[in-house]
């Protein structure tokens, strides 16, 4: 059964990728901030590699979890699927980091736009309508994570199904407590 729990959770990145409207799509990213609180927010899952377990995502170079993860490359990935009841927890650790310009360069056009603010995120502005793009100047990067450890959550009754994998285990799952 813990085998199957590991397939699925695969499955279900995988799946991600094909279908834009599949719940894992946009899932929850935490860092620690350089003040060493947490900092969480929403990305887009870009790529996962289930034979290496890495998953990529795209940010601006100028973003927050750059600094952040310079400082310390672990990192937590949170999946939850409302309609399903699943909950994935992935401990990640920074594998890979790169300006992929030729990569920045065949996205569509709306795409871009996330990528070539003239203002860095989280900068302050007066108004959000003085916004202004350099589609030339793409601040573009991809960042690949290898996970370490995936915690599998399923709530149902009577049990809610708990279950924890580890790479250093060769990924040999062990039921823990809900």
């Amino acid at each position: 059964m813990l085998n199957s729990l590991l397939d699925d959770s695969k499955k279900q990145l995988s799946s991600a990728l094909k279908h834009k409207k599949h719940p894992f799509r946009y899932c929850t990213l935490a860092t620690t901030s350089l003040d060493g609180t947490p900092h969480l927010r929403t990305v887009v899952l870009r790529a996962f590699d289930e034979t290496k377990f890495l998953i990529t995502l795209f940010t601006d170079t100028r973003s927050d979890k750059i600094k952040e993860l310079a400082n310390d490359p672990r990192a937590e990935f949170l999946f939850y699927d409302t309609h399903q009841f699943l909950q994935l927890r992935i401990k990640v650790e920074l594998y890979e980091t790169s300006n992929a310009i030729e990569q920045y360069t065949q996205l569509p056009e709306p795409s871009k736009k996330d990528y070539s603010c003239v203002f860095a995120p989280g900068e302050p502005i007066l108004a959000p309508e003085l916004i202004r793009h350099d589609y030339e100047k793409g601040h573009f990067t991809k960042l690949v994570f290898k996970a370490y450890e995936l915690e599998y959550l399923k709530l149902k009754r009577p049990n809610h199904l708990r279950a924890i994998f580890l790479s250093s285990e060769d990924w040999k799952g062990s039921f823990i407590a809900p």
